[in-house]
């Protein structure tokens, strides 16, 4: 199976011609190799051809003329794809057993991997988001998130930590980080399909992604990353309140999205990397979502325990993963800006937020493991496949169940030091 993919990723390199029957072969073979790779990588090949895959992949991309154009870009999606499924697969080997990998092929993929960010990922997310601005394609959400998964996967290598000022010049050389931050400030205005501003999620978790670098987070913090997020159009829109893991807009729901999957765990890698040097401009943009952060408090509330009359599905108190994961990132950036307050409160503002009233609604649900069952609310595909799918965890019953309460007892862990 190696050597037939590698076959066909060569013949699509070496392929002419652009005839309708040419352009179904290349399609064909593409999506023939993608199909033999993912089945090589779940039986788990050697890191010597899983290296050879790489290199066959990589050259493929890099040869392909105007990658986005319509006639190229189904390809070009397979070989994204296969891209990221052979770093990712690499990166969990490693991770598995490192003692047992060559440190030869270690830099040989950490190489590889620094040339993905700089042609692939660097040169692609520009591309992609100079489209999205000049409207030349209709939706381009899928590409950019497989470049972004891609960029994961690069950044999850071993030995990438020690790259970051080679990372940090690739991104220069793309202005990456402007590009993603102009993306955040117009997805307002280049909604997909049903009004979605998708292009806002993955505008920053790309950004996200990058953050988890401590150097590359600094540079972040120094190009005023948080300003340029906090004046936006769509921030401004969800300061007004009225999104929530059950919106039923479509750019309601989205917007929670964002503000507790990208625009949390942003803030709290910032802080992280910057301490107090950041820690005043933190607060100071959490304390402008009052709404949002009353709003997650009272999401908790035990059935029967709102002392307002309430209407509409958040008053049923229903539980999700999205929420949950909202309160575990918002108690761990007010538990470090607390504790950078006790040498500087003059300069720190205090964050309004009841982390109390908090902790004692999640030991409710965690107390009353029927109720939260009974409240689980899947948002999302994946997450209704993972409440059909059986727990490991014992007191469990499906998957879904027991994602919730793991976070949800890191959640409480970090919640009773806060309050």
């Amino acid at each position: 199976m190696h050597q037939v993919a590698l076959q066909c990723l060569e013949a699509n390199r070496d392929s002419q011609g652009l005839e309708n029957i040419f352009t179904r072969i290349i399609h064909s073979r593409a999506e023939f190799a993608l199909q033999l790779i993912q089945r090589l990588v779940r039986i788990k090949i050697s890191v010597p051809f899983l290296a050879d895959l790489l290199a066959s992949i990589y050259s493929s991309i890099i040869g392909v003329e105007d990658p986005f154009s319509e006639e190229n870009v189904s390809v070009y999606r397979m070989l994204l794809q296969a891209l990221y499924i052979t770093l990712a697969a690499f990166a969990a080997r490693v991770k598995e057993a490192p003692t047992e990998i060559d440190p030869d092929n270690v830099v040989k993929m950490t190489q590889a991997s620094l040339n993905i960010l700089d042609r692939v990922v660097g040169r692609g997310f520009r591309t992609l988001v100079t489209l999205v601005h000049e409207k030349d394609v209709a939706d381009s959400s899928d590409d950019l998130a497989l470049i972004i998964a891609v960029l994961q996967a690069c950044l999850a290598m071993p030995d990438m930590d020690q790259q970051q000022t080679q990372i940090l010049n690739i991104l220069a050389a793309h202005n990456a980080v402007h590009v993603a931050c102009s993306l955040y400030s117009w997805s307002d205005k280049m909604l997909a399909p049903d009004n979605d501003p998708i292009y806002g999620e993955l505008s920053l978790i790309f950004l996200v992604e990058l953050s988890k670098m401590p150097a590359i987070a600094e540079q972040l913090a120094c190009d005023g990353v948080v300003g340029q997020i906090s004046s936006a159009n769509l921030t401004q829109f969800m300061r007004k309140g009225g999104i929530s893991p059950v919106s039923e807009q479509t750019s309601a729901a989205r917007c929670y999205g964002i503000w507790t999957k990208a625009m949390l765990p942003l803030l709290l890698n910032l802080l992280t990397s910057m301490g107090a040097t950041i820690a005043p401009e933190i607060a100071y943009v959490l304390n402008q979502f009052p709404g949002l952060l009353q709003a997650s408090v009272d999401r908790f509330e035990g059935p029967g325990a709102s002392r307002t009359v309430t209407k509409g599905r958040e008053a049923k108190h229903y539980v999700s993963l999205l929420a949950v994961t909202e309160v575990h990132n918002l108690g761990l950036l007010t538990r470090v800006l607390a504790a950078l307050r006790v040498n500087n409160n003059r300069d720190i503002p205090e964050v309004k937020w009841d982390a109390q009233s908090l902790a004692e609604y999640v030991d409710f649900w965690l107390t009353t493991r029927r109720v939260l069952r009974e409240r689980l609310l899947p948002i999302g595909a994946r997450e209704a496949d993972w409440k059909g799918m059986k727990a490991r965890r014992e007191g469990c019953e499906n998957l879904l169940e027991e994602k919730v309460v793991a976070e949800m007892e890191a959640a409480r862990d970090v919640l009773g030091e806060v309050s």
